[in-house]
């Protein structure tokens, strides 16, 4: 019988203003929403990396966030979900997150991607969005070798990172958009994240989640593989009563929504009414709903570890609805899926 799914969630950070003052309010908002979190036992919190104020709910620098999230909390994992890798320099980037897993006492976990959901950011960078995959894994394989202590340059006697990032390096994650990145995660020993609404969860994620396993147990059969699957939850009484809350706020973005997933190879999602986009791809309805959801859902059944909910959707981020979400999570949705607390609540 498989372990009960731990379960984490994902936060927007987004804010029309661009006062500073403004923004700090809502990294503070955020930050004691994953504290929180933290105190009703929720096993992880993901924070996303999206660059400009052309991206929705646009969050730079997830890093030195976390930071500041380890020092108000005491066992979440602290995640990045994900890191833009093609705008990274490997080695920078390995030396950010040695330090923050000193700094965070282990619990920092870097999900990395390919950069799918900032397209237009890359010109800023230099790059070409078609550069991303071949970018992707130039740079992963160079983190990994980082990571594992192996000579930066100059042969046997070359410098090596420092603090060490042994501890990182198995605690990372890829959010692969292909059966070959899915099956390159598990020979690497990386955890596999599957994303929202990229693609569907029957015939586009399971298929990957399989993959991943296969190659996992291949490669290390003495190991437990890690899988994340990510899904927006939008809990509420019943799907009537969450359909008339969220239909102001989705059905403007729909549109725009849809053709970010068509981007990433769905494009399922194209002239869909809010109703049908409810009915296929989010988690929404009573706990009751959102854990039958759970249990059908063909990705988590696939092998999935871990469940994240991504309660994004709002324009503005509102600190009492997220913490009221991750309230109904941690004591209704958590429970109804057989999740318990991993430490005692406080």
């Amino acid at each position: 019988m498989p372990a009960p799914l731990r379960i984490g969630f994902a936060l927007n950070f987004r804010t029309s203003s661009r006062d500073i003052d403004a923004v700090a309010r809502v990294y503070e908002e955020v930050l004691d929403t994953i504290a929180y979190a933290d105190r009703l036992g929720i096993d992880s919190v993901w924070v996303g990396q999206h660059h400009f104020d052309n991206t929705d709910g646009p969050f730079a620098s997830p890093l030195p966030f976390l930071v500041a999230a380890a020092a108000r909390t005491s066992h979440i994992t602290l995640g990045t979900g994900i890191t833009t890798v093609p705008f990274e320099d490997p080695v920078r980037l390995a030396e950010d997150a040695a330090v923050v897993d000193a700094l965070t006492h282990g619990r920092v976990h870097l999900g990395l991607g390919t950069g799918g959901a900032n397209l237009d950011g890359f010109a800023a960078f230099g790059l070409r969005p078609e550069q991303r995959h071949a970018l992707f894994g130039d740079k992963v394989a160079k983190l990994h070798a980082a990571l594992e202590g192996r000579p930066l340059s100059g042969g046997a006697d070359g410098p090596r990172l420092y603090p060490p990032g042994t501890r990182v390096r198995g605690q990372l994650w890829q959010a692969a958009t292909s059966l070959a990145g899915a099956t390159a995660a598990g020979a690497a020993g990386d955890g596999l994240q599957q994303g929202a609404f990229f693609d569907p969860a029957d015939t586009g994620q399971a298929p990957k989640v399989r993959a991943y396993l296969e190659a996992w147990q291949g490669a290390r059969p003495d190991e437990v593989p890690r899988v994340a699957v990510f899904r927006f939850v939008y809990p509420g009484r019943d799907k009537e009563t969450v359909l008339r809350e969220v239909e102001p706020v989705l059905g403007p973005r729909l549109a725009a929504l849809a053709e970010r997933a068509a981007l990433s190879g769905n494009p399922a999602l194209r002239g869909l009414s809010v109703r049908e986009y409810l009915d296929l791809v989010p988690f929404h309805g009573s706990p009751d709903d959102i854990a039958e959801r759970v249990a059908t859902d063909p990705a988590i059944a696939a092998g999935a570890t871990d469940f994240v909910a991504n309660f994004s959707y709002r324009d503005e981020f509102d600190v009492a609805n997220a913490q009221a979400r991750v309230h109904t999570l941690a004591t209704e949705i958590g429970p109804a899926i057989g999740w318990r607390p991993a430490v005692a609540l406080r």
